[in-house]
């Protein structure tokens, strides 16, 4: 039987011991479609709960048969091949006799195949027989004898017990005929199912074929993609070594380019450097000539101020020797009366040789002004002439050391301009270097490209395809980022080639600008030298006429102090005798102005004790009138007190109510005989008392009366006292104008 064959048993082995339901599923994934589906729709109706099956339903109908059998005992033997237990065997013996119960047919082990086989089986079509298609069928049929066959035992039971004897020989008869069919029918299964084994081997043995010709195919593809991946690496390992390469060579071009601009900036920092220690070394220069020049416009100043001084000074000589001329001239005529006085009694020859004397030497002084006003113009010359020359020689010096910083600037320009260059040209070779690595990389790149197009590769698999692609992306990417790095190295290289040739176009025009000034400080140097010479040899000259002018100046002063000498001694008798006439006259004027000045101070003195008089009588005045006021402000006060005290003294005793009443009395003499007979009638002290204060509340009339009078007398009383400190201040004012009379007088 094929439940039992080599092909089944392992399979159904693996199913012993499991869940009947994932066996039952297990082995209905075998069975083609067209034999599953009723297995499953039972198996799917036996998995519900006894009250989801419809009531007409084959799993409701195999109930009742189960209930039918159990009522005759022979359920026992079909209850084990009908409900599920854990240890069930999917296959009877081979040597088993009897019935083949139905769950024989739904535990086929088919799914194996199926769970075993991989996965690209399902592709590959099963070769289904024509006779599988009626399995379901003619099991149906096979399962509709036996529920009838139950049905019939159910209903016979019912029947009266007289009918079984007949009805056990009739059923014997049809069971052995139905067993005869069912049996007959089951060997023709058996065949077709053997047929059926036979064709699944067949199959199976064609799938085996097919799975062998897809391993060697799989292995294939498996070298292949080895090889690829081989391929691959070696590629990685190439494109790794060029980004190492590029790497290598874009560090070397930034280092170069770093130690380039490094190389530059120290030179920038350098020339700037030495700039500005030229510019600090001109600016210190340029600050010590301000204060040179600044000292020298003082000096000049001082000597203007100097000579400004000198020439007020040549002016007051001027001045001096006009009036020395008048006075000599006034001597002169003075002396010329003299002599003609004189010369009435000398002869006409002493006359004229004195003459000639006197104009000898007013000529030689002349002579020895001028002399001396050529001195001091000499001199200021000559000075100015050597404070500009100073001036010309430190113009000269400052240009020198001018000159000297430009051609240290000049050296420093050439030997940054050979650095540039030695750096420019190192810089060129290590880029054609560079330009060459990169060159010998995309070869290498090109002929790898070229040997892994030219060898014969078996269809790439998509995932090495997309790698490849990739390592050519990657490798493009790497190629034009080393052809942009080299492009970048060049123009950084050309713009710094342009700079350098820039600064040194600008470094030789400096150095042009500077040897012109050079030679223009040099001629300026040839000139000055010249005018220096010119200047000493004018000094020299006037040194020497300074000298000899001097000597002249010395002898003409010497003569002219002896001939002043003797014009002085005659001007000093004759002063002289002025000075006694008027020291004589002086001391006269002094005597009377000291008496006068006794008179004034005799006059001023009464006029001082008169002063003093006065002003005691004004204060004695003063103090007699604040002494007299004092009285009188004492003497109201005490009116004041008295009369404050005898109102109070009246009130206290009453006596003001019976002033009033008096009053009252004499206004209203109606009132007086009232009085009158209240005081005759007697009456206690007490009531006396109070007599005047009830007649003192008479009507609002009288009241205001008494009021009036008492205001009257007061005001009476006040203008007395005003009258008597009126008649006081005229008995003052009388005194005093008696006493300024005497005073006066």
């Amino acid at each position: 039987m094929w439940p039992h064959s080599a092909g089944a048993r392992p399979w159904a082995s693996t199913l012993i011991g499991k869940d009947p339901r994932v066996m039952a599923w297990w082995c209905l994934d075998g069975i083609p479609p067209g034999l599953a589906e009723p297995w499953r729709e039972l198996w799917r109706w036996r998995s519900r709960p006894l009250h989801c099956v419809p009531p007409f339903s084959p799993l409701a109908r195999g109930s009742r048969d189960q209930r039918n059998l159990r009522r005759r005992g022979n359920i026992d033997g079909w209850r084990q091949n009908l409900e599920p237990s854990n240890n069930v065997e999917m296959f009877p013996p081979s040597g088993s006799t009897g019935l083949i119960p139905p769950s024989h047919f739904q535990a086929r082990p088919l799914s194996a195949l199926r769970r075993m086989a991989p996965t690209w089986l399902s592709d590959i079509p099963l070769v289904q027989p024509p006779g599988h298609q009626d399995v379901s069928e003619r099991r149906l049929d096979t399962q509709r004898p036996q529920v009838t066959m139950w049905e019939q035992d159910v209903s016979n039971d019912r029947q009266e017990p007289g009918r079984r004897g007949r009805s056990w020989e009739l059923e014997g008869s049809q069971a052995l005929s139905q067993q005869a069919e069912v049996i007959a029918r089951q060997l023709q299964e058996l065949r077709r199912l053997e047929e059926e084994v036979r064709l699944l081997r067949e199959t199976s043995l064609q799938q085996k074929m097919r799975l062998e010709a897809q391993a060697m195919e799989l292995e294939a593809l498996a070298q292949a993609e080895k090889a690829g991946r081989a391929e691959a690496e070696g590629l990685r390992a190439a494109l790794a070594g060029a980004e190492v390469v590029r790497k290598n060579l874009e560090e070397g071009s930034q280092r170069e380019l770093e130690e380039v601009q490094r190389l530059h900036q120290e030179q920038l920092s350098s020339l700037t450097q030495a700039h500005q220690e030229a510019l600090s070394s001109l600016t210190s220069k340029a600050e010590g000539l301000e204060k040179s020049l600044s000292s020298l416009e003082t000096r000049r100043a001082g000597e203007a101020k100097e000579l400004a001084e000198a020439q007020r000074e040549a002016e007051l000589l001027r001045k001096q020797l006009s009036k020395t001329q008048e006075d000599l001239e006034a001597q002169v005529t003075l002396v010329e009366n003299l002599r003609k006085y004189v010369g009435e009694q000398v002869p006409p020859e002493v006359h004229s040789q004195t003459w000639e004397l006197e104009r000898q030497k007013f000529l030689e002084n002349m002579q020895v002004t001028s002399l001396q006003e050529q001195v001091t113009a000499q001199s200021q010359e000559q000075a100015i002439l050597q404070r500009s020359l100073q001036d010309k020689a430190a113009e000269v010096e400052v240009e020198r050391m001018g000159s000297r910083g430009l051609q240290l600037e000049l050296s420093r320009a050439q030997e940054a301009r050979r650095r540039w260059q030695q750096q420019t040209t190192s810089a060129e070779e290590q880029l054609r270097l560079v330009v060459n690595a990169v060159s010998l990389t995309a070869r290498k790149l090109a002929l790898a490209q070229l040997r892994q197009e030219s060898c014969p590769l078996p269809p790439p698999v998509t995932d090495v395809s997309l790698e490849l692609q990739q390592l050519r992306e990657e490798r493009n990417r790497l190629d034009a980022e080393l052809q942009l790095s080299a492009r970048l190295i060049q123009q950084e290289v050309g713009r710094a080639r342009e700079q350098g040739e820039a600064e040194r176009q600008q470094l030789s025009k400096v150095a042009q600008q500077l040897e012109q000034e050079l030679q223009q400080t040099q001629e300026s140097l040839a000139s000055l030298g010249l005018q220096l010479e010119v200047a000493r040899q004018g000094q020299q000259e006037s040194t020497e006429e300074a000298a000899s002018l001097r000597q002249e100046l010395t002898q003409q002063q010497e003569l002219h102090r002896q001939a002043l000498q003797e014009k002085v001694a005659e001007v000093e008798t004759r002063l002289r005798e002025q000075l006694s006439d008027t020291e004589r006259r002086l001391n006269e004027a002094r005597r009377e102005h000291a008496k006068a000045v006794v008179s004034l101070r005799q006059i001023q003195r009464r006029a001082v004790q008169e002063k003093e008089r006065s002003q005691e009588l004004r204060r004695l005045q003063e103090e007699a009138r604040k002494e007299e006021a004092q009285r009188l402000a004492w003497r109201l006060q005490e009116l004041e007190r008295d009369k404050n005290l005898m109102l109070a003294t009246l009130q206290q005793e009453g006596l003001l109510s019976r002033y009033k009443q008096q009053r009252l009395l004499a206004v209203l003499p109606s009132l007086l005989d009232k009085k009158k007979s209240v005081a005759s009638s007697p009456r206690p002290p007490e009531c006396s008392a109070s007599v005047p204060v009830a007649a003192a509340v008479p009507t609002r009339e009288s009241i205001k009366g008494s009021l009036s009078v008492l205001l009257d007398d007061l005001q009476g009383l006040s203008e007395a006292i005003s009258k008597e400190e009126a008649v006081c201040q005229g008995d003052n004012l009388d005194r005093c104008s008696s006493s300024n009379p005497q005073m006066s007088s």
